[in-house]
């Protein structure tokens, strides 16, 4: 039984507003072309890469999970033009294994016969695994068109992926004997399969497995704008469920920090008591009846913090109270000390009488109970973060555990054959792993700590199963280097062999360009960072930053300032993101700002953005204002 997914890719459709009629139309053309054979489950989605890939990544797991060794069939319509909402080739082709690019032009010619416009419908066809994805336009009309050219020969291009060798053999064989329609023998026609073994055609060379002398020369991924990368993100880190724990508030030793500290409150979190529960006072002086007025008076009691006298206050009577001490009862207001001057003393040397030199008003220098927080009232809101302020305001009510939100498990990973660690001496071509540590001390510095911590060779096989295993132990794995064009840049390839989706793997952005982005079906992130210093700690602000605080449900927008640009300086094409600091009102850049150039971040706390070059504007001035992005403290 050969599983078959039809997507239909549509805003209007996913919402109601739009009858989708070619999904339905694709499905019974499907049951039609191979009665009782095919079993077609259909979806409909809105225009959006992550819905588009997830609806992909759930066909080829049903593909890999079937035991029977057949080939399965992906087929959606919609979102292949050029308009801005169509996605849906930029969501698939970073996926596929192979491409089908012959398909891919014989849909294009065939449909072109019939109308020009078919040249702007860009289907796409290819393969994973064993799963046959086919990417066609929206229209029936169109679908019905290309479905028309696919159905003679998706039977054996489903065997063909699925190496069934009896039905292959049999198609061959059934080819070369059906002769040509004419008699003339010298014109004898043939079907020559270069897949075929034996043929004596020359086959076409696969460049890919060849070596690195036939390696791509150019990346096939487009380059994202930071805005949308950055969007891609936000929503896989939205998708993941929040998860509570409750941590103590309290420091196991002097020099810990409690369980707390710097995690996310789960809930709201309300006062249990009144604060300050009883009624006291602002300021040193004495407690007195406002109604008495100024004169001389006996100091009959002393209130002070942490006592209490149990005294009723009379009139013609005044008691002695310190800061935050218990105004006595009867009591009504407090007359700071300095209102007052000593008339006679005790042979102890207590206070006996004292004369009270100005008037006060009922209330004056009390704090009522309740007054600074009473009881009921929102201690903390749901989502806050638990920084000093907030444990002390735990303390205050007594509240010693707190429901956070769970901080996602983090990995940290260098790559590549170069590296060894900072205590090593170093042989010729070996480098000194900087990544690891400033990338650790970064999320420690925002409150994250690494639950592991690896180095990959540069090996294929052990990518793949390092990131197999990381995905054992990490929410979120963070990879230096490996990502880029090199031939020992593996992790875009083992990324899929590990189950990953790959949702971009290149970003419109100096320095940080290489930057990979892709989740896996258990809601798992991966960052890929490129490997120079400078690009790993900018782009781990730019992405990894956001979405960590998205997965704790905070607000992850960075802080943003204006400043001026202190030195004139020519464009680039991609936006850059230059290094520089921020002290008493004055910037000055870093130095030079090569990616490789680490003591371009040193002391470094916000990262100026400056636009793309562009045919009218190719240099700023000193002195424009220009959005700081600030990642360090002022």
């Amino acid at each position: 039984m050969t599983q078959v997914r039809v997507l239909t890719v549509s805003d209007r459709c996913s919402a109601g507003t739009s009858t989708d009629t070619s999904g339905p139309y694709i499905a019974e053309r499907l049951e039609a072309w191979r009665p009782g054979g095919v079993t077609v489950t259909r979806e409909c989605v809105s225009d959006d890469v992550i819905k588009i890939q997830g609806a992909l990544n759930r066909a080829v797991e049903l593909a890999a999970a079937d035991k029977s060794g057949k080939g399965h069939l992906f087929i959606s319509s919609g979102g292949t033009g050029l308009s801005p909402h169509d996605v849906t080739v930029q969501a698939i082709s970073p996926l596929l294994e192979k491409q089908a690019t012959g398909i891919m032009s014989a849909l294009v010619s065939i449909c072109v016969q019939k109308t020009p416009f078919a040249m702007l419908s860009n289907p796409l066809v290819g393969t994973i695994g064993r799963c046959l994805v086919v990417c066609l336009p929206g229209s029936k009309k169109a679908v019905a068109e290309n479905l028309d050219i696919l159905f003679p020969v998706l039977g054996h291009i489903l065997d063909l992926i699925s190496d069934s060798k009896s039905s292959i053999s049999s198609f061959h064989a059934s080819m070369q004997q059906s002769g040509p329609h004419n008699t003339a023998p010298a014109k004898k026609m043939e079907h020559v399969c270069p897949h075929k073994s034996g043929v004596t055609a020359q086959k076409k060379v696969d460049n890919s497995r060849r070596g690195v002398a036939f390696r791509p020369r150019h990346s096939t991924w487009p380059m994202l704008p930071v805005d949308e990368a950055l969007s891609l993100i936000t929503r896989a880190a939205t998708s993941h469920p929040l998860q509570t724990q409750t941590l103590s508030t309290l420091s196991p030793s002097p020099g810990e920090l409690a369980p707390a500290h710097g995690h996310v409150t789960g809930s709201v979190v309300l006062a249990r008591e009144d604060l300050p529960n009883y009624r006291a006072s602002i300021k040193d002086g004495y407690a007195v009846l406002a109604g008495d007025g100024p004169g001389v008076y006996k100091v009959v009691a002393v209130s002070k913090m942490g006592h209490s006298s149990g005294l009723v206050l009379e009139s013609g009577t005044v008691s002695r109270v310190t800061t935050g001490g218990m105004v006595p009862l009867g009591a009504d207001a407090v007359v700071q000390v300095e209102d007052t001057e000593l008339v006679s003393s005790t042979p102890d040397g207590e206070e006996d009488t004292i004369r009270i030199l100005s008037s006060v008003s009922p209330g004056t220098d009390i704090r009522p109970v309740g007054s600074d927080i009473a009881q009921g009232d929102v201690l903390l809101p749901g989502g806050c973060r638990i920084l000093a302020a907030e444990l002390g305001l735990l303390a205050s009510q007594g509240i010693t555990n707190v429901d956070v939100r769970s901080k996602p498990r983090i990995a940290v990973i260098s790559t590549g054959n170069e590296l060894v660690t900072s205590g090593t001496d170093l042989s010729s071509g070996q480098v000194r792993d900087s990544n690891t540590p400033a990338l650790l001390h970064l999320l420690r510095e925002d409150g994250y700590n690494v639950t592991l911590s690896a180095h990959f060779p540069d090996s294929l096989n052990e990518v793949t199963d390092g990131l197999r295993r990381a995905l054992d132990n990490a929410d979120i794995i963070l990879t230096t280097g490996g990502v880029s064009m090199g031939e020992c840049d593996y992790l875009k390839e083992a990324l899929p062999a590990a189950g990953g989706t790959v949702h971009f793997g290149r970003v419109h952005m100096k320095p940080g360009k290489p930057t990979t982005f892709a989740t896996f079906p258990s809601g798992q992130l991966y960052f890929g960072l490129p490997g120079n210093p400078v690009s790993a700690m900018v782009t781990y602000k730019l992405f990894v930053l956001p979405a960590l605080k998205v997965w704790e449900g905070r607000d992850s927008a960075p802080s943003v300032m204006k400043v001026e640009l202190p030195e004139t300086r020519n464009l680039d094409p991609r936006p850059e993101y230059i290094r520089a600091v921020y002290n008493n009102g004055e910037v000055r850049l870093t130095g030079g700002q090569c990616s490789s150039r680490l003591l371009s971040m040193r002391s470094a706390n916000l990262l100026l953005k400056l636009p793309p070059r562009s045919d009218t504007c190719t240099s700023v001035d000193k002195g424009t204002l220009v959005d700081a992005m600030i990642i360090g403290p002022l």
